[in-house]
């Protein structure tokens, strides 16, 4: 599909503020394959450039969904550090915004959906080891920094009904970090959180895909629901020689 065929902005994004055309998940079922082919390529680039650092990663990464997304000739495109309000300085910024590319050059291309990528590694620090999930507390205040917390409390993604959360396996496997995951998750659900936590917010079992690990959670916010789908990828140092064969 070329940029050029996208339907005006006005037509593209059902359910996205008054526009009307393809329901959004649609568009976000698109932008997951995108992903999922663009993360092997991604791991073995990092891995030979030897960068394990959460920003150095998630910059990295958005290059090779553009790259991916301009070879399949599909309208998106991927940007770093994507500001939840452009009009606020201070505004949180999602790890990976996705934007709908269109045909007239005077449109602000639409946002379409967000990724938060996070390291699934036992070399954290202590107090950053489940920030897959949850944030810290500091000084007496709690710090939420965590990925999945902020799209609960709608600090990410707020007007999307469909986002993403990228893993990067550094150590273990992945059924050993879900199960983590989900513990984490039953014990939040059983302190008092606003919005509440819950098991229904468990993570399904994974389906492995050439080094992809993905499964998916539904997020209770304040007033809706968000499907969250979880790319997990092989990063373990181990893997190094056979990703550059």
């Amino acid at each position: 599909m070329s940029a050029v065929t996208i339907l005006h902005t006005d037509r593209a994004l059902k359910g996205i503020g008054d526009f009307s055309g393809p329901p959004p998940n649609i568009h976000f079922l698109r932008v997951v394959e995108i992903v999922k082919a663009a993360l092997p390529l991604f791991a073995s680039s990092a891995l030979s450039s030897g960068i394990e650092n959460e920003k150095g990663l998630n910059s990295r990464l958005a290059r090779f969904i553009n790259n991916v997304g301009d070879d399949r000739q599909m309208p998106y495109t991927a940007q770093i550090e994507s500001m939840e309000d452009e009009a606020r300085g201070d505004s949180p910024a999602t790890d990976i915004g996705i934007h709908l590319k269109v045909d007239d050059i005077a449109i602000d291309p639409p946002k379409i959906t967000v990724f938060e990528g996070k390291r699934l590694s036992s070399a954290l620090p202590e107090k950053r080891r489940r920030e897959y999930v949850i944030g810290h507390d500091e000084r007496g205040k709690h710090v939420a920094c965590g990925g999945m917390e902020r799209f609960k409390r709608a600090i990410h993604g707020g007007k999307f009904c469909h986002a993403g959360m990228i893993g990067y396996l550094q150590d273990g496997t992945p059924e050993n970090w879900r199960d983590k995951i989900n513990a984490w998750i039953s014990d939040l659900s059983s302190q008092p959180f606003d919005p509440a936590w819950s098991e229904r917010e468990h993570l399904t079992p994974q389906i492995p895909d050439e080094g992809v690990a993905e499964c998916s959670s539904v997020v209770h916010r304040a007033h809706t629901d968000l499907h969250l789908t979880h790319l997990w990828v092989d990063l373990l140092q181990k893997n190094v020689a056979s990703t550059d064969r």
